[in-house]
């Protein structure tokens, strides 16, 4: 009895493994910014009480979870033994970064203490950067656009709002005072849980370069990430728009060639 229920517990985790590679891995990127755009929307729609910090923590798991999902199947290119140690070597680094990263989470429902939140707050900022490095390297290897390419694309961008985001929080934490959060007499800085939602905000505006103003940093490391943020929201734009307009003239061109080629061989010579 006991054997039998272990295969059947077994065959149950294979066709739900191939079910989620027949339906997950086709649309994994476009997966992963739904739960990024349900990430960015969770507080301002329902707020800061109630069942908004719930959410918001698994819709930020969600997100971790996709993202390992995807780097661990985007194919690279090279050779097979070479392709085999580096996705090994990539999932084990990410899920080196993602264990503390969620036990901290859990952590911080019972101890709110500031080293612990501070250092979990690093292994995300480190678990983050190190998802878009290697999703950014996949988008140059891209050979056409396609749905999933602009999903990826777009990714990337709301990944890097939200890294320097997690980068202004743990900032706050050490300088209490790095920004100005209003200077109207009735506003008052965000606090605990708050905090977060509105860095989002600033981090979202900042690469944008929006910049509406009513949240400025004041100490020189909050100045200089700033500026780095917005200067690498450009850049990260100016490349991604040159690559997507290079992989579509790459493959018209094709297109043309082939055109030209079918022409050729259906004239009669004279």
């Amino acid at each position: 009895m006991g054997a039998h229920g272990t295969a059947a517990g077994v065959s149950a985790a294979a066709q739900l493994r191939e079910l989620l590679r027949q339906r997950l891995l086709p649309r994994r990127h476009t997966a992963l910014l739904a739960a990024l755009v349900f990430l960015f929307a969770t507080r301002p729609l329902i707020g800061d009480v109630g069942a908004a910090p719930i959410l918001f923590s698994i819709a930020l798991i969600m997100v971790m979870l996709l993202s390992l999902y995807s780097i661990q199947v985007d194919e690279l290119v090279g050779e097979r033994h070479a392709l085999a140690a580096q996705k090994k070597r990539s999932t084990k680094t990410g899920w080196l970064l993602a264990m503390p990263a969620v036990a901290d989470r859990i952590a911080m429902a019972f101890v709110r203490n500031q080293y612990v939140i501070t250092t979990g707050l690093a292994f995300w900022f480190c678990f983050f950067a190190y998802i878009i490095w290697n999703e950014f390297r996949v988008i140059l290897r891209q050979k056409e656009v396609t749905g999933e390419t602009i999903a990826l694309s777009i990714s990337i961008y709301l990944l890097l709002a939200l890294t320097w985001a997690i980068f202004y929080i743990v900032l706050i934490y050490i300088q209490p005072h790095a920004f100005n959060f209003g200077a109207a007499p009735t506003s008052s800085a965000p606090t605990g849980s708050e905090v977060f939602p509105v860095l989002i905000y600033f981090s979202l505006t900042t690469i944008s370069t929006i910049g509406f103003g009513d949240i400025t940093p004041l100490t020189l490391q909050a100045r200089y990430a700033a500026v780095a943020e917005g200067v690498t929201g450009q850049f990260y734009l100016a490349i991604l728009v040159a690559r997507l307009v290079g992989l579509y003239m790459s493959r018209t061109a094709g297109r043309d060639g082939e055109d030209q080629g079918s022409g050729s061989k259906g004239e009669k010579p004279t």
